[in-house]
């Protein structure tokens, strides 16, 4: 009996650990990220950055993408941009990257000025004609695609959030199935 006791321990041990691409559901309801009933691929596209060239969301096949819908008309947006650059700092090194699509139509001047003075430094892409917005069927701003390394739709937020908590980057973590993640409680 004590046997079947320790295979039973440590097979519920095992199904706790992180699994490649697996992500944690404690950790997305802690965020409030939904998860889709069936992972599909995201929409690939090809957008203008404002730092000159084009961007394609499949350059970043094997890294985890934070895909975020906003522009400079919305406030909520702008209030969430200082944490994904804290949460950028934090985990770029780590295969996390983020892109920030604006939907807004006209002056591309006041997006790069935002950019620049806010020292933003991951990508930052244009969809004036919100041809990817419609792909990813977004109603609202600020909206948050969490995309893992095989390129599917982990998860997605509506709704500003402080991308620099622990359990916001240990949401982004446990897509690549990272070994340790901090404790739950720890926020920033």
């Amino acid at each position: 009996i004590l046997m079947k006791f320790e295979v039973l321990a440590l097979a519920f041990c095992l199904f706790l650990l992180p699994v490649q691409g697996a992500a944690n559901p404690l950790l997305f309801e802690k965020m409030g990220i939904v998860a889709p009933k069936t992972s599909k691929p995201a929409p690939d596209f090809e957008l203008k950055n404002i730092r000159g060239g084009t961007t394609q969301l499949s350059d970043f096949k094997g890294k985890v993408v934070l895909i975020n819908f906003w522009a400079t008309w919305c406030a909520a947006c702008l209030e969430e941009m200082a944490s994904m650059q804290n949460l950028y700092g934090n985990l770029k090194e780590q295969g996390v990257e983020i892109i920030a699509i604006s939907i807004d139509r006209w002056n591309e001047e006041r997006i790069s000025e935002y950019a620049d003075k806010n020292n933003l430094s991951f990508y930052i892409l244009r969809d004036p004609g919100q041809i990817v917005r419609k792909k990813y069927y977004v109603m609202g701003l600020p909206t948050s695609y969490l995309v893992d390394g095989e390129g599917k739709i982990r998860g997605y937020v509506s709704g500003a959030r402080s991308w620099d908590s622990s359990a916001s980057q240990n949401a982004l973590l446990s897509l690549k199935g990272a070994g340790s993640l901090a404790e739950l409680g720890t926020e920033k």
